[in-house]
């Protein structure tokens, strides 16, 4: 229902690509010869950007956001629980687009080809948990299984996932999804401000770094 009016007749007609809503594609041309150049309408054909003053903006003028202290691009402290003491950060994947590509057996090739989860070297060690072993990874709302990377980039308070796979890649197709319990940004419901209109299909922003877990070799 998200995609209609589009078909898969329609896809084909315009060359293979879906148009996910009204406003899609018109930060560029989409050339059939040329590749897409993210703002050239604004920067190079000297378009209006699509807010109220025609420019790059950031402030919000809206009573609620005020209030919340959010009018402005501001840092907040973590809302996660603190029973489990690991955040889960789930960066975007190296190897893939989301999950597309990620079953590309030359992709596949570039890492482990399986789930995996980062896990500092010195919180490995107080685990009992080696490069490669199997982990469980959980808190209160549920568990998935992955591979152990022992990563000295990784922070001693987190584990990190990168996103994109499929629920077919785990163990009982249960994903990282199963501990995280994606609270909505209650701001994205105060529409009506100029030119911010949200809507649930396509908006919805998850709190960053809400979920909080703790791990254990398998």
């Amino acid at each position: 229902d998200q995609f209609k009016p589009n078909t898969i007749e329609s896809m084909f007609k315009r060359g293979g690509y879906l148009v996910l809503n009204e406003k899609a594609g018109k930060s560029s041309p989409l050339y059939p010869d040329k590749p897409y150049n993210v703002f050239e309408n604004n920067l190079f054909l000297y378009e209006r950007f699509e807010t109220l003053s025609g420019r790059i903006t950031y402030y919000v003028d809206d009573d609620l956001w005020i209030q919340q202290g959010a009018n402005v691009p501001t840092a907040k402290e973590p809302i996660r629980p603190r029973r489990f003491p690991f955040v889960l950060m789930t960066p975007h994947a190296r190897w893939s687009i989301h999950s597309t590509y990620k079953t590309s057996t030359l992709l596949l090739r570039l890492q482990r080809g399986k789930p995996y989860v980062m896990i500092n070297p010195e919180i490995a060690k107080k685990k009992g948990i080696k490069d490669g072993d199997e982990v469980r990874v959980f808190n209160s709302l549920g568990e998935f299984y992955a591979m152990a990377k022992v990563y000295p980039s990784c922070p001693k308070d987190a584990i990190i996932l990168e996103h994109g796979w499929e629920p077919f890649f785990y163990k009982g197709r249960k994903g990282h999804n199963e501990v995280v319990a994606s609270p909505l940004n209650l701001l994205e419901l105060s529409d009506g401000w100029g030119h911010l209109k949200f809507g649930g299909n396509w908006d919805g922003n998850q709190h960053a770094y809400e979920t909080s877990v703790d791990v254990e070799k398998a």
